[in-house]
């Protein structure tokens, strides 16, 4: 007995030993390394919650870009198998083919080939189904699972989708997004996010991503979560959404027109911006390379926005500008007539397309003479004319926030060379994007304010609250509206009888500006002689102006003289307001019923006394507005100016100021005297003594001249002076 009991408590002894040493070299050792697995087990992980990106949503709310989530699905049968055994009443096998017959009905899975993987043995096994299943479909095969009370269904993210509802429509404005990780600073690996490589994707991309959120999670050894308290979170906050200015019934007759004019004309790029000339709001901004009709979307997509990444020398579209100045400066009245034929200087000569031998000022304009305009300029000056231009915003970016807006070419004064002067007044020596000519038009026709151009409306958080409101916004005044009001005469007599005939609509006063630029060779200092840039900057109405509407051809075809902006800018500016002003909801239709009126030509004033002036305009039924600076005076200013068309429920304004005592001035060689208010005699001796030629019209006392008087002359000049 004694015996057996030594025995036993040998063996139980060296048993015990064997197993302190074993647990010794189990936990302390760590032979299998189970030293990771003990410290995952101890310390909680983090479960990513991806966060949805954010919409983009036309001005009426109609969406543009939204994101689909795609999950990898996977059945864990094993949790079916335990419970068909728990339950004598369920068959496995036909359980898991109820299973495939779920998910293929929810899904684009067929049910042969669900059925094959489910049924393969052995049966108490986690399987593969599927990936990039939208989380739609997922959410309508859990709900009938959970009816059939089938458990096993597992997902886990996969990747996020972009979707385009309306395809192709502003696809490079759009923009794109691609795969990328991104270290979070709570997670340990890096995470998966899509960002914004272009477009309002890329612009706004902070907006659009979102916050990433997560769960901290501990699993046991079955890989069931184990409920704890302390656990902590992070609350996942979807992407915020954009309300673009944006409106896709504008947008796709823009799209339509410049995809067929650039058939048409056989052009290299058509580029198109529509414009709320009041607030700096664009409606409509699309732009198009030969090559994109035969493109897939999301090839579009990755590709610049040329509207605001196209640079291209602007042409005759920044003469107006020019003439802006003059008229602000009282330099040139518009129906002061100048020599037209070509202008013969030193190593240059400028010259018209088409031959004139004189033209009034606001037909140098309608007509588009660089030769008139060079002379313009010359009265204006360099410092004038480069600070105008820097405050209309050329040379550099608008402040609209699009990736990828080029700043333009525009060089500073002192880089300027012996004839820049007169090559920028007719849009040489200078490049611009068409939003900044968009923006730079909306000043004309606004009244005088540049405007922040802005294509995000608001942004709108997941609950519909507003985070950010964007508000029309003047970054400067650069004219005064009196001058304006006049050059958007000129602008409408382009459209009535010059250049942009083909503008003209029974419905709608349409005014604006053709250029028709030859494009640098590329490498060298001359200009092609078959390669040109055609371009149209326009407004309507006139009276009342809503919209500015920017068309660009590059390298329109030579052969059929579509590269004639008249012949190609021209009729899709003018198909594109028929299909603005046909919309339903069109807001300009309004506008244009009210403002039916006949147009009225402002006569000239000049010289008169009050009681004259007041007369002359009753004749015409016009009310105006005088403007007394002496009480016996004459009228030494007026706005419009004389031969400009208006409406006459504008009321012009009348400047009477001192009657200029032109007997006694003191004559000064090379300049020209003050005629108006002198006698036809008392001028021909005045234009003796200083050797110019005078040619009248009329007669009695001079009302306007020619050469304003201040300017310089030489020898033998002609001055034209009307006289009643």
């Amino acid at each position: 007995m004694k015996t057996r009991l030594i025995i036993f408590s040998v063996v139980i002894s060296i048993l015990l030993c064997v197993w302190c040493i074993y647990l010794f070299v189990l936990q302390v050792l760590d032979p299998h390394d189970f030293a990771e697995t003990i410290t995952l087990r101890q310390h909680p992980s983090k479960q990513i919650n991806i966060p949805h990106r954010g919409d983009i949503l036309d001005c009426h709310g109609k969406i543009l870009v939204s994101s689909i989530k795609l999950f990898q699905i996977d059945f864990d049968r094993n949790l079916l198998f335990n419970a068909c055994k728990d339950d004598s009443t369920r068959n496995l096998r036909s359980e898991l083919k109820t299973v495939a017959q779920i998910i293929a009905d929810n899904s684009d899975i067929s049910r042969n080939t669900l059925q094959s993987k489910l049924l393969k043995k052995p049966y108490n096994t986690s399987i593969f189904i599927a990936e990039n299943i939208p989380e739609n479909q997922i959410n309508a095969i859990s709900a009938r699972l959970k009816e059939q009370k089938i458990p096993g269904l597992m997902k886990q993210f996969c990747n996020m989708k972009r979707t385009y509802s309306q395809d192709r429509l502003a696809s490079r404005l759009l923009g794109m997004v691609r795969k990328t990780t991104t270290d979070d600073e709570f997670a340990k690996e890096s995470i998966y996010r899509l960002k914004g490589v272009c477009g309002l994707e890329a612009t706004f991309d902070d907006q659009l991503t979102g916050i990433y959120g997560w769960d901290e999670t501990i699993h046991d050894a079955n890989n069931n979560r184990i409920p704890k308290l302390d656990l902590r979170h992070r609350q996942t906050q979807d992407g915020h959404s954009l309300y673009l200015t944006i409106d896709s019934k504008y947008q796709e007759i823009l799209e339509e027109n410049l995809q067929s004019g650039l058939k048409k004309y056989r052009a290299k790029h058509a580029i198109g911006i529509v414009m709320d000339c009041h607030t700096g709001a664009i409606k409509a901004m699309a732009g198009f390379a030969d090559t994109d009709l035969n493109r897939e979307a999301s090839v579009l997509r990755s590709l610049s926005n040329l509207p605001v990444s196209f640079m291209f020398e602007p042409g005759s579209v920044m003469k107006p500008f020019v003439a802006l100045l003059a008229l602000e400066e009282n330099i040139y009245h518009p129906n002061d007539v100048i020599d037209c034929r070509p202008y013969v200087m030193p190593e240059r000569t400028i010259t018209d397309d088409h031959e004139f031998s004189e033209l009034s000022f606001r037909d140098i304009i309608a007509y588009s003479s660089n030769v008139g305009i060079s002379k313009i300029v010359e009265q204006v000056g360099s410092n004038v004319l480069y600070e105008r231009l820097i405050s209309l915003g050329f040379g550099h970016r608008t402040g609209s926030n699009i990736a990828g807006e080029a700043p333009g070419i525009f060089h500073k004064l002192k880089d300027w060379q012996g004839f820049s002067l007169h090559s920028i007044s007719f849009g040489q020596e200078i490049s611009v994007t068409a939003l900044q000519l968009a923006n730079a038009y909306c000043a004309v026709a606004n009244g005088g304010h540049l405007m922040l151009p802005y294509i995000v409306d608001h942004i709108q958080d997941q609950e519909g609250h507003i985070i950010e409101q964007q508000q029309p916004k003047i970054l400067r005044e650069v004219s005064d509206p009196t001058s304006l009001d006049t050059l958007k005469y000129f602008l409408k007599n382009v459209v009535d009888y010059g250049t942009a005939k083909g503008a003209k609509l029974d419905f709608v006063t349409t005014a604006g500006k053709t250029g028709t630029a030859e494009k640098i060779i590329q490498g060298e200092r001359e200009y092609s002689k078959d390669k040109f840039t055609s371009v149209f900057a326009g407004f309507f109405p006139v009276e009342e102006p809503q919209y500015v509407i920017i068309i660009v051809y590059d390298e329109a075809n030579f052969e059929d003289y579509s590269y004639y902006a008249s012949l190609s800018a021209v009729p899709t500016f003018r198909d594109v307001v028929i299909d603005l002003v046909n919309l339903s909801s069109s807001d300009i239709i309004p506008t244009i019923r009210s403002a039916q009126c006949t147009f009225v030509e402002m006569p000239d004033l000049t010289g008169l006394s009050q009681k004259k002036a007041e007369k002359a305009l009753a004749k015409l039924n016009i009310e105006g507005q005088f403007i007394v600076k002496h009480g016996n005076g004459v009228v030494v200013n007026q706005f419009p100016k004389g031969g400009v068309s208006f409406s006459p429920t504008n009321k012009p304004s009348i400047i009477i100021g001192e009657k200029p005592k032109v007997e006694d001035q003191v004559l000064t060689a090379n300049t020209m005297p003050q005629l108006y208010g002198l006698t036809l005699r008392r001028a021909i001796t005045l234009a003796r003594k200083l050797n110019i030629q005078l040619k009248v019209k009329g007669h009695g006392v001079i009302r306007w001249q020619s050469i304003p008087s201040g300017n310089p002359i030489k020898y033998g000049d002609t001055c034209t002076v009307k006289a009643q």
